[in-house]
């Protein structure tokens, strides 16, 4: 009798919130590892996952985009917002054909930046002041 009362207060609970499919694991579980934003990508025919942490720059061209290591470049058959999207906030779209992984910047210069991967990033001319404002604020908060 109890479990149903318990189920019927849950589904109560799902109803009413608005954040319904919210759920919230705890931590500390043995055998359990937290979640991390990750990427699948093809090479020679067998999936690979690529971690957001790993991932340096992403670099879109029309459908496509090629996805940037420090060692390795990748394509995906999806374009730069969805792959964007399936990775984490730190990474920051800086020109219409490219998002950088804030954590791999090697140095920074009024039009472009350059990344640990030894790529040069330009930075759209529309977006330089909120592009060195966001990462201003993200270098006061490290």
């Amino acid at each position: 009798m109890q479990v149903k009362n318990v189920d019927q207060s849950m589904k109560n609970q799902s109803v009413l919130s608005p954040m319904k499919n919210l759920s919230i694991v705890p931590s500390g579980i043995a055998g359990e590892s937290k979640s991390v934003p990750a990427i699948t990508v093809y090479k020679f025919g067998k999936a690979i996952t690529v971690k957001s942490s790993d991932i340096t720059c992403l670099e879109g061209v029309g459908n496509y985009t090629f996805v940037y290591t420090r060692h390795e470049k990748h394509l995906v058959s999806k374009c730069l917002k969805e792959v964007q999207d399936e990775l984490s906030s730190d990474f920051l779209r800086i020109h219409k054909s490219y998002s950088i992984n804030a954590r791999h910047i090697a140095s920074r210069w009024p039009d472009y930046i350059h990344l640990s991967c030894g790529k040069t990033i330009p930075i759209a001319r529309r977006r330089i002041r909120e592009t060195h404002e966001i990462l201003g604020r993200m270098a006061l908060s490290a």
